[in-house]
């Protein structure tokens, strides 16, 4: 079993050096060339409970998605959570680069139920957050900390 941790990576061959494709993790791929959307959880799996699901359940069969999930029986989340601005496994990037649009989905700590609204295309955060307002969630704006940009860009 691996010892190193997700903090300890600055990339995703960081990762992947040491944990093992398949055993520990998985990546889902559904790529639909019509569509100039991604839809993407990046700490999929145990990583961050149930992004993995909402991310499938967006993108239904009208955007491509992407899936990076943890398959350890524990310790997900310290093991395989790459920061997002670390995040560049290849055919991630691959699919993004023919995207226009792209919505990540990420899990939180916080108590009770809301989602946390963040990116840099305001107008789209902004039709997601009305959608999902008048489908009854709570949403509000992502706090400082979790915003879109790496730390040395803020």
């Amino acid at each position: 079993m691996a010892t190193r941790l997700a903090k300890d990576f600055g990339s995703f061959a960081d990762l992947s050096a040491v944990y093992e494709v398949d055993k520990d993790y998985r990546i889902v791929l559904e790529h639909r060339p019509a569509s100039m959307t991604a839809v993407i959880a990046p700490h999929g799996g145990g990583i961050e409970a149930y992004t993995s699901d909402i991310a499938r359940q967006i993108a239904g069969q009208d955007f491509s998605y992407y899936l990076f999930e943890g398959l350890l029986k524990a310790g997900n989340f310290a093991a395989l959570h790459l920061s997002s601005h670390r995040f560049d496994e290849a055919s991630c990037l691959e699919l993004l680069s023919g995207c226009d649009h792209v919505v990540a989905i990420h899990g939180c700590g916080h108590e009770g139920e809301r989602v946390l609204l963040g990116g840099r295309d305001a107008e789209l955060r902004r039709a997601i957050g009305d959608s999902l307002r008048e489908a009854g969630l709570v949403c509000e704006d992502a706090p400082d900390g979790l915003d879109v940009l790496p730390p040395t860009e803020n």
